[in-house]
């Protein structure tokens, strides 16, 4: 069986929770290092750096202090209720048919990137899903630079090559108008 834990946070007490709500207490924000934790049974409050089983390296009581000033994000368990926003799939698919096809969609993707955690469907050891990197946001504004590049080459070809072309159309309209006005006058 699980041991359960109360905290003591100010003056307000919470619990009893198990180790996995401590962690998400911690992922959250919700605790410090400096608050007070006791084992259900026990009558000694002790901070909650110095609680064994959050330890990373027993002989470092800092690793603690370390997950503790992390700052918060939301863990989530279930792929089912993240938005479909930053759904890993969702947003994939948005980035890469937003490069190839449509920049609207490439842009959506990229806001939900730079913006929001984006999960994986996956979870580690703990339940938790995992999420993206932080490099792909990198990968992301190579993909943006790439794509303005290619748009305003594309541009530049098309000034040039339909430029002409708008000349000779907006030449043979006159003509066209001017030999209609003809007709019509006669």
């Amino acid at each position: 069986m699980d041991s359960l834990y109360y905290i003591s946070k100010g003056q307000k007490t919470v619990g009893p929770c198990s180790l996995d709500d401590l962690y998400g207490y911690i992922a959250y924000g919700s605790i410090r290092d400096s608050d007070l934790v006791r084992r259900e049974g026990s009558t000694e409050w002790t901070p909650l750096r110095q609680l064994e089983e959050l330890q990373i390296d027993p002989a470092d009581p800092a690793t603690v202090r370390d997950i503790t000033t992390r700052r918060r994000t939301a863990r989530l368990r279930d792929y089912a209720k993240v938005p479909v926003d930053q759904r890993a799939g969702v947003v994939l698919q948005r980035l890469i048919s937003g490069f190839l096809f449509f920049p609207p969609l490439l842009w959506k993707g990229a806001r939900a990137v730079f913006q929001d955690r984006i999960y994986s469907s996956r979870a580690d050891a703990k339940g938790y899903l995992l999420y993206w990197p932080r490099w792909i946001e990198t990968v992301v504004m190579v993909l943006l630079v790439i794509q303005s590049i290619v748009w305003l080459l594309g541009v530049a070809w098309l000034w040039q090559k339909g430029t002409p072309l708008a000349h000779e159309i907006i030449a043979l309209l006159r003509t066209g108008i001017a030999d209609l006005q003809d007709w019509l006058g006669k």
